[in-house]
């Protein structure tokens, strides 16, 4: 099929909006390319859903580059498509920008039911948003399926430990001290301390943990700095390039990522119980779960 007949909305790396344009002449452009028996959303419905009321009369030079990813988003949604392709629509982002916007996806997934294919090397990005991939290299799929079932499939665990892996878990908060700079929460009934975050008792949020940043136990410690010792059972233990990848069961599978030598002197193996120590300000915050 001709590329303008297959219905796929395109959001690029770079928003690329028309410069020339305003954000709603930009949101308009190809709505009104469409028959107005195709359109399946109306400009006022994108525009509350991307909360971008406010910048319709802006040129995408005045706007920050969140605002402008929310643009393109919506260009692309009032295009109609029956298939969301996004090429690494964050990549340009910092975390903060990143945080706000993964939200808006997850209300496009959810809401308007548009298949999204989401392209990304980061690995906790996608887990915010699906635990289904599609692992490519050099051109070709590798792996698909469930994230946590093919991460240890020795073809897609170098790829993982190139872009460097995060555990991405929902955690639901039950105090904040805004003075100590730490909010405590719930993480599969277990108690852990995050960064303060101005979020009320009851928020459930994303957390990220770099597997790096995790260091096993097998006792409770004490007398340690360290906050936070999440319990669980190791499941599975993989050898990536001579480091050692394991498993653990805290609720959800975490991966930690250690020493050969330190499994060896431990002496770990799949079935033990380890605790997972974390430092509270190694742990990412993320956006809300919708």
């Amino acid at each position: 099929m001709a590329p303008e007949k297959r219905g796929i909305g395109y959001v690029f790396q770079q928003d690329l909006l028309f410069p020339h344009l305003s954000v709603e002449e930009n949101l308009r452009y190809g709505r009104d390319l469409l028959p107005t028996t195709a359109r399946r959303f109306e400009l006022s419905q994108i525009v509350d859903l991307l909360e971008i009321g406010p910048l319709l009369t802006r040129r995408p030079v005045h706007l920050s580059g969140g605002e402008r990813q929310r643009v393109a988003l919506g260009r692309a949604l009032l295009s109609s498509p029956r298939l969301l392709l996004m090429d690494e629509p964050l990549a340009s982002l910092d975390q903060g920008l990143k945080s706000r916007i993964i939200p808006y996806l997850r209300h496009i997934r959810d809401d308007l039911q548009i298949p999204m294919l989401y392209v990304s090397h980061s690995v906790a990005e996608i887990l915010e948003l699906t635990g289904q991939v599609i692992v490519l290299d050099k051109g070709r799929a590798i792996a698909h399926g469930d994230f946590f079932k093919i991460a240890t499939d020795p073809a897609v665990l170098p790829l993982v430990e190139e872009h460097g892996f995060e555990n991405v878990l929902i955690v639901e908060i039950v105090a904040a001290d805004a003075q100590r700079g730490v909010c405590e929460v719930l993480c599969h009934e277990q108690p852990l301390k995050i960064p303060y975050c101005d979020k009320p008792v009851g928020s459930r949020l994303f957390v990220g943990i770099r597997a790096d940043d995790i260091i096993l136990a097998r006792n409770r410690p004490e007398g340690l700095s360290v906050r936070n010792a999440l319990q669980g059972t190791i499941s599975e233990i993989a050898n990536v390039d001579g480091k050692q990848l394991l498993y653990i069961d805290v609720g959800r599978r975490l991966a930690a990522k250690t020493t050969l030598d330190a499994v060896e002197e431990l002496g770990l193996k799949v079935g033990d119980e380890v605790y997972c120590l974390v430092k509270t300000h190694s742990i990412r915050i993320g956006p809300e779960v919708g």
